[in-house]
C-alpha cells in the first residue's frame, strides 16, 4: 500500500498568545504541581519552587506537607505524584538514598510522572554532576528539555515562567485541519473557510486531528461563543465520515499479522529500520511525518505536540489503529529524537481483546 500523495504541510508558527494574569490563575486553579528533590540541603530551592507555584495560583504538593502517613514511603511518594498535574524536579549534587525499587525518591517520582503523562519541568544547578545523579539527568534529557538556574531567586523566576508557558500551551492546544496545523484559538476561521457553499461541495470534507485521535468529517456549521476577554468555545457541527482504509490493511503476510505489519511500517518510517519484505515492501508502508517539521523554527514544546498530531493521523487515519495510548518525543540530539509510541489496534474479533503495541527508538536521521 503506497502512501497517498499529501498536500504540503502548513503550520501557523504564531506562538500561543500569552494569557493575562486572570487567565493564568483561572487555569492554574485546577492544577496541582508536585515538587520533587532530595530533602537534605534543598529546602531553599523547594521553597522557591513553592513560591513560584503559588504566585501563579496553582497548588503545590511536596512531601513535607503531607503529614504523617502509614503507607510505605515509596508508595506515599508515588501516590501524591499520581494526584498531580505537573511535575517540577530540582536536581542538586546528591542523588539520594535508593528506595526498594533501586531508585532514589526523586528518580522514582520522575518515573511515575512520566508514566502518568504529567507535564514535566526539571531544573539543575550543576552541570558537572557525577555518578548516579549524572546518569539520572541524562535519562531525563532523553525525553525532556531541562533548564539550569544560578540562585533560588533565579529558580523561582524560571519555574514561574515555565508554568506560564504551560498555561499558554494548555489554553491554545494544536489541532490539524486538512493540511493546516493551527492553534485551537484560530480553528473557527480555518473551519469556516472549508464550510461548503452548497450541499455537494467536495471541499466540505476534511480531516480534523486533535491530541489522541482523528476523524474524516463533513463540516456543516461552525459557531463560537466568547466566555471571557479572549477565551472562546468553538462548536463544530459536522458529520463523521467512515475511514476509507485499504483492504490490504486486513491482510497477513509471511507469518506477520496486520498488526505486525503496522508496527513494522512504523519502525521503518520513523526509525529508518530496513524493510525485509522485498517485492512486497509496500505492505509495510507508512509516512514519516517528522521531516515536514524540521527546519521550521518550531519550539520544542510545539514540535512534540504537532508531531503527535501527525503521527496520530498516520497511525489512526491511514494505518487503521483504534487509539493512541502513549506518546513521548524528546528534544533533538545529534540530529535525532527519542520517540516512544503506544497504540491499540482496532478490535477485529468480538472474542479477542486487542493488545497494546509499543515501539521506542531514535528517529531516523535520514531527513529529506
Amino acid at each position: 500500500m503506497l502512501p497517498a500523495q499529501q498536500d504540503p504541510l502548513l503550520v501557523d508558527l504564531s506562538p500561543a498568545p500569552p494569557p493575562d494574569d486572570g487567565e493564568v490563575r483561572a487555569w492554574a486553579g485546577s492544577q496541582s504541581v508536585f515538587v520533587s528533590s532530595v530533602m537534605a540541603g534543598m529546602s531553599a530551592e523547594r521553597e522557591a519552587a513553592v513560591s513560584a507555584i503559588t504566585k501563579v495560583g496553582a497548588r503545590p504538593l511536596l512531601f513535607e506537607a503531607f503529614g504523617g502517613m502509614d503507607d510505605d514511603p515509596e508508595d506515599a511518594y508515588l501516590g501524591n505524584v499520581a494526584s498531580s498535574d505537573i511535575y517540577v524536579g530540582i536536581l542538586g549534587a546528591r542523588y539520594g538514598k535508593p528506595l526498594k525499587s533501586g531508585y532514589s525518591a526523586t528518580h522514582a517520582e520522575y518515573n511515575e510522572a512520566v508514566r502518568r503523562g504529567l507535564r514535566v519541568s526539571v531544573w539543575s544547578a550543576h552541570e558537572g554532576l557525577g555518578g548516579r545523579q549524572r546518569d539520572f539527568l541524562e535519562d531525563v534529557r532523553v525525553f525532556q528539555t531541562t533548564g539550569t538556574y544560578t540562585s533560588t531567586e533565579d529558580l523561582a523566576g524560571r519555574v514561574e515562567q515555565r508554568l506560564r508557558v504551560i498555561a499558554a500551551e494548555s489554553l491554545a492546544p494544536w489541532v490539524k485541519i486538512g493540511n493546516a496545523v493551527c492553534r485551537a484559538s484560530t480553528v473557527a476561521a480555518n473551519l469556516e473557510n472549508r464550510r461548503p457553499s452548497n450541499a455537494f461541495a467536495r471541499h466540505a470534507e476534511t480531516r480534523i486531528t486533535w491530541p489522541g485521535s482523528t476523524a474524516r468529517v463533513r463540516v456543516a456549521a461552525v459557531t463560537s461563543e466568547t466566555s471571557s476577554s479572549r477565551a472562546k468555545t468553538v462548536t463544530v457541527n459536522a458529520t463523521r465520515l467512515p475511514e476509507d482504509h485499504s483492504s490490504l490493511l486486513e491482510v497477513s503476510l509471511e507469518g506477520r499479522s496486520p498488526e505486525d505489519l503496522t508496527e513494522l511500517a512504523l519502525r521503518i518510517a520513523l526509525f529508518g529500520e530496513p524493510n525485509p519484505l522485498g517485492a512486497m515492501s509496500f505492505m509495510a508502508s507508512a509516512q514519516d511525518p517528522l521531516p515536514a517539521l524540521e527546519g521550521l523554527g518550531v519550539s520544542e514544546d510545539a514540535f512534540a505536540q504537532i508531531a503527535g498530531l501527525l503521527i496520530t493521523e498516520e497511525l489512526i487515519g491511514r494505518r487503521g489503529a483504534d487509539h493512541i495510548s502513549a506518546f513521548r518525543l524528546g528534544p533533538t540530539r545529534a540530529g535525532s529524537r527519542r520517540l516512544l509510541l503506544g497504540w491499540f489496534p482496532r478490535r477485529r474479533y468480538v472474542n479477542v481483546e486487542p493488545m497494546e503495541r509499543r515501539i521506542e527508538g531514535d528517529t531516523s536521521r535520514r531527513r529529506s
